[in-house]
Formats: structure tokens, C-alpha cells, sequence
């Protein structure tokens, strides 16, 4: 059965703030597991909730791909595809963020390939793992990319691949797991774990020169 998404709520969650850097502003709420397998049954309440909580990390993501000026619209076809295609998703297979996160950057690629701005892929170069574990306290690059007005950040993140860039937002902003990250833009783990290495890297030398 076919879900169909009231367009009230669907314009809705397009409307989330933006900070003064113009990212979508962050959501902690995590739902349960069982509103997922729900979602993934077809139940509709259960769809809205998952939406409600994730769109903000959706249109973060629009942004990275698709620029501020087309993130709204990009989010809004990212929705609809979350909606149309609801049934085929598995929570055996992963989560529904990193689903969602998945189909919205091929939404995201295939918005700008129609649109003929379709850039050179980044070049993966990634393969090899660092060997450094993800602390428990955060760090200085997590809590800079976290304070809201940080035009700084916005404006050094912006100079980097797309594809690091998602990433870097991803794991800083909504904190995605390396396995979430690696499912949502189809890459292995290693490269993952390097785009991270070496963006966080050159995202503090640009921060530093700033």
C-alpha cells in the first residue's frame, strides 16, 4: 500500500530554521526502534515521526550538495522519494537515518546531473583507515561546526570536496556513525574514516589562517 504524505506536514518540516550560517538547525531527539520497523510496515504516523526528526540532517545535507539556493526544493523531492519508496526500506539492513541520508544525496546528485552541474567526482584516495577512536569528549572541531553564526566554518567547509564535506557534516553536526556515513554515500569505511582525518585537517588549517 502506497503511503501519501498530508502536504501540511510535508511543507512543514521544509520549513526548519536555519542558523546564521544557514545550516539546518540540529535535532537530538532519537526515535525508537519500533517506529521504524512501523514506518517499515507502511504506517504512516510512524513515517511523519521519523521525518519530523530527520529533516534537519536531510536539508544539512541538501545544502553540502545541492547549494543553499536549492536545498529547499532538494529536501522537498528528498521527502517525497522518502515517502514513495518507505516499503523498501529494511531496519535490518541499517538504520533509517542513514536510508534517509543515502536517498537524499542520489536525489541531491540527480537534481544537479539533470541540471548539467554535475562536478567531477572527488577522487578516492581514501582507502587506508586511521587509526585514531572517536573520544567521548568533543572536540574542537565538533564544538566549532556546533555553535551557531559560525560563518567561518560554513565558509571553510564550503572549500571542500562535496563529498568530504557531507561527511564532515554528517559526523560533526548530526552525529552519524562511520558505518552510517559509509551506507549513506556508498563508500567503504576507510574512506570515510580518511575523509574525516584529512577534512577535519584542513578544516582547522583554514580556521587557523582565519
Amino acid at each position: 500500500m502506497e503511503l501519501v504524505l498530508r502536504l501540511g506536514m510535508l511543507k512543514a518540516v521544509t520549513r526548519t530554521p536555519l542558523r546564521a550560517d544557514g545550516s539546518a538547525a540540529v535535532t537530538s531527539a532519537a526515535p525508537d526502534h519500533s517506529v521504524e520497523l512501523a514506518a517499515a510496515r507502511g504506517e504512516r504516523a510512524a513515517l511523519e515521526v521519523l521525518l519530523r526528526i530527520h529533516a534537519p540532517a536531510m536539508l544539512s545535507i541538501c545544502q553540502q550538495y545541492a547549494g543553499t539556493q536549492e536545498a529547499r526544493d532538494a529536501l522537498q523531492e528528498s521527502l517525497e522519494r522518502v515517502v514513495q519508496q518507505i516499503l523498501r526500506f529494511d531496519p535490518a539492513q541499517g538504520s533509517f537515518r542513514s536510508w534517509a541520508f543515502s536517498l537524499t544525496r542520489n536525489v541531491c546528485r540527480d537534481r544537479l546531473r539533470r541540471r548539467g552541474l554535475e562536478r567531477a567526482s572527488f577522487a578516492r584516495d581514501g582507502e587506508e583507515q586511521t587509526q585514531a577512536a572517536q573520544g567521548s569528549e568533543p572536540d574542537p572541531e565538533r564544538m566549532a561546526m556546533a555553535r551557531e553564526g559560525t560563518a567561518d566554518v560554513a565558509r571553510a567547509l564550503s572549500a571542500l570536496p562535496e563529498d568530504m564535506r557531507a561527511a564532515l557534516v554528517m559526523f560533526h553536526m548530526h552525529e552519524a556513525s562511520y558505518e552510517e556515513i559509509a551506507r549513506a554515500l556508498d563508500v567503504p569505511l576507510g574512506t570515510v574514516m580518511t575523509w574525516l582525518h584529512r577534512g577535519r585537517s584542513r578544516l582547522r588549517q583554514a580556521l587557523e589562517a582565519r
